[in-house]
């Protein structure tokens, strides 16, 4: 939880730098207010944060740590209103160590200035499909709901063509069961019961893309 805070807080201060250096370096406005097309396919990877309960033993639920790694492609597609805010939607696939998600997201972003180059920020906000591997520490799950958000720079390298570099946090529920188990006479584990329990798991990470226009 510790990290997680910690992760946050630099976030939100980087976000605060920002939005304050996009107010003390003003540019003109752009006077295009016309929806124009966009095109951001990205690339990044992910590493879990904090810790998870599992299976209770005697009445006590054990933690597991979140050592997750997660390698992520996605391309979103949508609109741009006056070069600065962004909607879309987002598809592509998550290949994780213990499992494989299609992640589906609704895309907000926005430019602090309207130009080619400058820092953004995004959310997307949206569901996975796909399954997370059993392992001895854990039994299998499904992907549900997720929600990320990132703030980054996009440097123009071409006449409508932007590298982006992002740091991001991304929460993401599974649907899953932990084991009821108790020891016998003879300090053996036995099995009593199975529990179903959303499992909420949390990562930070690094991506990188191309954005068009």
């Amino acid at each position: 939880m510790d990290r997680i805070k910690f992760f946050l807080g630099i976030s939100f201060a980087l976000l605060l730098f920002l939005r304050s250096n996009s107010q003390t370096n003003p540019e003109t406005p752009s006077s295009d207010k016309s929806l124009k097309f966009f095109n951001k396919t990205e690339v990044g990877i992910s590493f879990g944060i904090g810790s998870f309960k599992t299976k209770s033993v005697d009445g006590v639920r054990t933690k597991i740590r979140n050592d997750e790694l997660i390698v992520t492609f996605q391309t979103i597609n949508g609109v741009k209103y006056m070069n600065r805010l962004s909607l879309g939607a987002s598809v592509g696939f998550e290949k994780w160590r213990n499992g494989f998600f299609w992640p589906i997201y609704g895309y907000i972003g926005f430019d602090f200035k309207p130009a080619g180059s400058t820092f953004f920020t995004n959310v997307y906000l949206g569901y996975s499909i796909g399954t997370r591997y059993a392992t001895v520490h854990f039994e299998e799950g499904t992907g549900a709901f997720a929600f990320s958000i990132g703030v980054g720079y996009k440097l123009k390298v071409a006449n409508k063509i932007c590298f982006m570099y992002e740091i991001f946090y991304k929460y993401q529920a599974l649907e899953s069961a932990y084991l009821v188990e108790v020891t016998d006479s003879d300090n053996i584990p036995q099995l009593v019961k199975t529990v179903d329990y959303k499992v909420p798991l949390h990562f930070a990470g690094l991506k990188i893309g191309i954005t068009i226009p």
